[in-house]
């Protein structure tokens, strides 16, 4: 069966996969053209389900359906940093409503 495979950068890739493939062999599949490591990606069905584990089958992927591949990245400012740079912006504003006055 064929499916589809929508990447983060907006581009869609068609794969032919038997209905019993699993979910980890289908990420190696999608590790191997874009080469994102297979433990950053994330598969989302149409359904927003996470797939994990299992057959495509058993997770309800049928025949020309549409998977969304996400990126799970840790990310964001550490606290410290975050409050350090809300402060500078404070002063900032502050500073320039003052000027403006």
């Amino acid at each position: 069966m064929q499916i589809f495979v929508s990447y983060p950068q907006g581009s869609t890739r068609a794969y032919e996969v038997d209905s019993d493939t699993s979910v980890e062999s289908l990420k190696l599949m999608v590790e191997n053209q874009t080469f994102i490591p297979s433990g950053l990606c994330r598969l989302v069905d149409a359904n927003s389900t996470t797939l994990t584990g299992g057959s495509l089958a058993a997770m309800g992927i049928e025949e020309d359906d549409t998977v969304t591949l996400m990126l799970d990245v840790e990310g964001g400012m550490r606290r410290k940093w975050r409050k350090k740079r809300m402060r500078r912006l404070r002063r900032k504003r502050r500073k320039m409503g003052q000027r403006a006055r």
